[in-house]
């Protein structure tokens, strides 16, 4: 069983009303939640803490949730999962996410792909 205290997600949106939704949330189940409202603040956030998974957008104006995931993966090379949200899943699919949520999803379908991916991490 995992603990979700014991893991810190990062959430990236620039639409304030999803990202203050899903810190909520997170918080409200255990999780230990911090959000940037851009994809060059989630860049700063990667660079300066640990986080046992991100959440991202992928549209966003400025850096993008594929680069966001691009950074992660191929110049940090770093295990974290990367979760991408869209609008448009389908376009998603092969692009390396760990998983895709599309959107609308319902907070319960965000917490399954959360505590699968942190459970599969172990």
């Amino acid at each position: 069983m995992i603990k979700p205290n014991h893991h810190k997600i990062l959430v990236i949106d620039d639409e304030l009303a999803i990202l203050n939704l899903l810190k909520l949330q997170l918080n409200r189940i255990g999780f230990m939640a911090d959000t940037a409202n851009s994809g060059e603040e989630g860049l700063t956030k990667i660079n300066s803490n640990r986080y046992s998974l991100i959440l991202t957008d992928i549209k966003m104006h400025g850096v993008s949730g594929d680069q966001i995931l691009r950074y992660v993966k191929d110049i940090k090379m770093s295990p974290i999962p990367v979760v991408g949200m869209s609008g448009t899943p389908w376009l998603l699919y092969q692009n390396g996410f760990d998983a895709i949520l599309s959107k609308p999803f319902s907070l319960k379908e965000a917490e399954e792909v959360l505590y699968t991916l942190l459970i599969k991490e172990k």
